[in-house]
């Protein structure tokens, strides 16, 4: 998708955005008051279903036989998104970029479940030498690793529902507030599951679920006959400590 192209995604200008979704959206993302406190807030209608269908379209080609990949951001499509998204969603702060897009593609031929968990790695440039810097891995030839947790605190991740998801899609739930508790033991997420309770988050072609990555989260597997696309962005500041940088940053 270019610059120049005609496609309503990378031509909308900021007036237009406010007419198009109506005061009702744009009301909506300035009052999420408990964002911060649920760890998660469900926005719909953020994309037209013109502008959901141009997505679909370009997704045709990101499809792996695995049902996604971690490198999407460097796409200009994607790129183009990612600045669509922090001017749509006063959540996205303004000086945060966007650092990692992730597809995932579930289906009745593409199905898994995911155990509850806690998103804990980003991506980064290059390996540093420092104590507070755990768990590094490589992945789809990108470098991750689990920076301190005032990085993690200060992510917002934004899942794109390309599709709409409902119960039967194998939709993501999440544990309301889990997300301040830090990272959390494998053995004590099932408990706070437990005692804080569950979400299913189902979802409307077009919308967004903006969460905080520290919140515990899992997925069960598709029952029904749907595809579930989601795109799964995540914004961060922009400057790193421990001498870190970001792999991509946009």
């Amino acid at each position: 998708m270019s610059r120049g192209d005609a496609s309503p995604l990378a031509q909308a200008d900021s007036a237009r955005l406010r007419g198009q979704l109506g005061s009702d959206v744009e009301q909506h993302c300035m009052i999420s008051t408990d964002f911060d406190e649920k760890g998660y807030e469900f926005v719909p209608d953020v994309f037209a279903e013109s502008e959901s269908a141009s997505l679909a379209s370009e997704l045709e080609t990101a499809a792996t036989k695995s049902g996604g990949t971690r490198t999407l951001l460097r796409e200009r499509w994607c790129r183009v998104l990612a600045c669509t998204l922090r001017d749509r969603l006063s959540l996205i702060p303004s000086t945060h970029v966007a650092v990692q897009c992730t597809y995932f593609e579930k289906s009745a031929f593409r199905n898994w479940l995911v155990p509850i968990h806690q998103d804990l790695s980003i991506p980064v440039a290059e390996r540093v030498g420092d104590e507070s810097l755990s768990g590094w891995s490589e992945k789809e030839g990108a470098i991750f690793v689990q920076p301190p947790v005032s990085v993690l605190e200060a992510l917002v991740a934004v899942r794109v529902h390309v599709d709409a998801c409902a119960a039967e899609d194998g939709p993501i739930r999440v544990v309301p507030g889990s997300h301040r508790f830090g990272r959390i033991g494998a053995q004590q997420a099932p408990e706070i599951r437990r005692v804080r309770g569950e979400v299913v988050c189902e979802a409307t072609v077009g919308s967004v679920l903006a969460m905080r990555p520290l919140l515990l989260h899992s997925s069960m597997k598709t029952s029904g006959a749907s595809m579930r696309r989601v795109l799964h962005f995540v914004f961060g500041p922009a400057a790193l400590p421990c001498g870190l940088e970001w792999r991509d940053a946009v």
